[in-house]
């Protein structure tokens, strides 16, 4: 590789970087912050959707529906589901895990039997820090009930089935 080679690999490198960056949303760029600014603080009363509420608060959004979609996977009796772009992800988006809880399991192929029975639903909400297609790392409070902001990381490989599915917002 000669060095007008490298330079021109280098400068795209960068300007791919570059992009990223400046592609994600003012609204993001503030929840994810409020998010770090509060680290080992419980927020509200604690639950994970005062978290989401009060980030959007502060970042002067409403806090009605979470925003668009842009990302969601699923496990279902055909296999993993993957809609939208991982790539498309920001920091600061919010991720949603519908129907979750640590006791739950599949009835893989069967509709309409996804919880326990007897169980409610349950579902939780959290801040993303980073996406890969291994996991979501996020910010979260009430988890393992620790109500105080932290930093979590949910696995795609090993925890899909104990969750609906999992979608990612843009605030």
């Amino acid at each position: 590789m000669n060095r007008k080679s490298v330079v021109v690999l280098f400068a795209v490198t960068l300007l791919a970087i570059t992009a990223r960056g400046f592609s994600q949303t003012d609204a993001t760029r503030a929840l994810y912050n409020f998010c770090l600014q509060h680290q080992g603080q419980q927020v509200g009363d604690g639950i994970c959707q005062s978290l989401v509420n009060e980030a959007l608060r502060a970042a002067g959004l409403p806090l009605t529906r979470y925003g668009r979609e842009v990302w969601r996977i699923s496990s279902s009796s055909r296999g993993v589901i993957v809609s939208g772009d991982y790539n498309r992800v920001f920091a600061g988006d919010i991720v949603y895990f519908h129907d979750i809880f640590p006791d739950r399991f599949r009835y893989r192929g069967e509709t309409g039997r996804s919880t326990i029975p007897g169980h409610a639903q349950m579902n939780h909400v959290g801040i993303v820090e980073s996406l890969t297609l291994d996991g979501v790392r996020y910010f979260d409070q009430n988890s393992e009930h620790q109500q105080v902001v932290k930093s979590d990381y949910f696995s795609f490989r090993d925890h899909l089935d104990a969750v609906d599915y999992v979608a990612i917002y843009r605030p």
